[in-house]
């Protein structure tokens, strides 16, 4: 079951938490983030925004928290959010919009990678934050983004 739900959330790779180097990054709190791993925050209905430049392991973290968050038997989604964004596009142009913000608030988790870091379209960033807005009670969000510059 666990690993069914690892292979739905479309992992670009298996990083847990135990694999992040915390002496690399003294920045981060250690503390927190293994207080995150225990998923109490999705419970509370909770969203997380990692910011930080480049290479300094936001997206392993988010990817630990993802798997932490498979591993207690919650659905989890993991994708860019250009890749979102067009997805969203493509469902308006073809009529399926409200079927596919249906599909995406049947996830305990949305993992938003890489917003931020590829500018978006105006169309692009509305639909986003329809997305955003829409499922605000309903699921919880984790954006990683790069540290604006």
């Amino acid at each position: 079951m666990v690993e069914r739900r690892i292979k739905a959330a479309k992992f670009p790779s298996n990083k847990s938490l135990d694999s992040f180097d915390f002496k690399a990054m003294p920045s981060l709190n250690k503390m927190l983030v293994m207080e995150l791993a225990r998923c109490d925050y999705i419970t509370r209905n909770e969203n997380i925004i990692a910011v930080g430049n480049s290479g300094t392991g936001k997206s392993h973290v988010a990817l630990g928290l993802g798997l932490a968050a498979c591993q207690k038997g919650l659905a989890v989604d993991f994708i860019t959010a250009s890749a979102l964004v067009q997805e969203l596009l493509e469902a308006r142009d073809e009529k399926r919009l409200l079927r596919l913000q249906k599909q995406l608030s049947k996830y305990s988790l949305l993992i938003i990678d890489e917003l931020g870091y590829v500018p978006l379209s105006t169309t692009g960033a509305e639909l986003l934050f329809e997305v955003f807005s829409q499922l605000r009670a309903r699921i919880n969000h984790c954006g990683v983004q790069p540290a604006v510059r």
